[in-house]
């Protein structure tokens, strides 16, 4: 994406956001965001816009390298059945009426992306941390406004989303809620037991349980919205060398694994095993 192309997204989008530091709506500056408090954020030139410049991004394992793997594998098709089961979900609260859609931790763009191409009536905005998977996001055409920005100071007015969707990303409710119109919805997609279990088996001495339960992530979120519907993607696939590889390099799980185990460690299959949770904040 070009900054021209930027700018016209950032047109029609610009009522949706609010300054991170001070929560003041944004003005369309030239080539610059500018709020009522006087804080600036430029447009970046290859698409996106850094609201979190501040932050020292040298050390952190979520790279270049690692959105390359999430890409390779992505671009894949493996998770095209989480794709398809947040699609229904959209088209059969939303039908063909336009919504403002935030994916929050976006990554590489992978979801938002093809959902903005899949309701092209939507506005859709991609959040993450990470300036790598931005930058990796902001590479593709697609209509989507790329942000760099903290999860728990999203730079959003209050009450401006239809749909907050939170794939295999820590959340923060209490951001999500304010950001949320009444009656906006959460749409939050978790692992399940048997999520990438080759990966974790082939792990295993390096990982601090032998597996996994998602209890305590549907505790915690039933503490704070209703489940209103849950469905359950599960697969075993077969992979080729370089999906395997990409596999292995994108996973939290191999974060402490040695670089001549992740060389050695062969897949023949891997398991996606996921719930896709709807949910709503409040009583309405």
């Amino acid at each position: 994406m070009n900054i021209k192309t930027l700018t016209g997204i950032l047109q029609n989008d610009l009522s949706l956001l609010a300054c991170p530091r001070c929560g003041q709506p944004f003005s369309l500056n030239g080539g610059s965001l500018r709020c009522n408090g006087n804080h600036c954020y430029d447009l970046a030139a290859k698409g996106y816009v850094n609201l979190a410049p501040q932050r020292d991004q040298s050390k952190e394992k979520y790279d270049a390298a690692l959105f390359e793997s999430r890409s390779v594998v992505l671009e894949s098709g493996f998770y095209a059945p989480v794709l398809e089961a947040v699609a229904q979900l959209l088209s059969a609260r939303f039908g063909d009426a336009p919504f403002s859609l935030l994916d929050a931790g976006c990554g590489e763009g992978y979801y938002a992306r093809s959902l903005a191409g899949r309701f092209p009536q939507s506005r859709v905005i991609g959040i993450d941390l990470s300036r790598d998977g931005i930058l990796a996001a902001a590479r593709k055409p697609g209509n989507v406004l790329w942000l760099v920005a903290d999860l728990k100071q999203l730079p959003l007015g209050d009450e401006r989303i239809d749909v907050v969707l939170d794939v295999l990303t820590p959340a923060s409710y209490d951001a999500f809620r304010r950001v949320l119109k009444p009656g906006g919805e959460l749409i939050k997609v978790i692992p399940d037991s048997d999520y990438l279990c080759e990966i974790r088996s082939a792990f295993q001495p390096y990982l601090r349980q032998e597996g996994y339960s998602n209890r305590q992530v549907l505790e915690h979120l039933g503490k704070h919205a209703q489940i209103l519907e849950q469905r359950e993607v599960r697969s075993t696939l077969p992979l080729t060398p370089e999906q395997a590889s990409a596999f292995l390099r994108m996973t939290p799980m191999g974060f402490s694994v040695p670089e001549a185990v992740l060389e050695e460690t062969r897949l023949d299959e891997i398991t996606l095993h996921l719930q896709v949770i709807r949910c709503r904040f409040g009583d309405e």
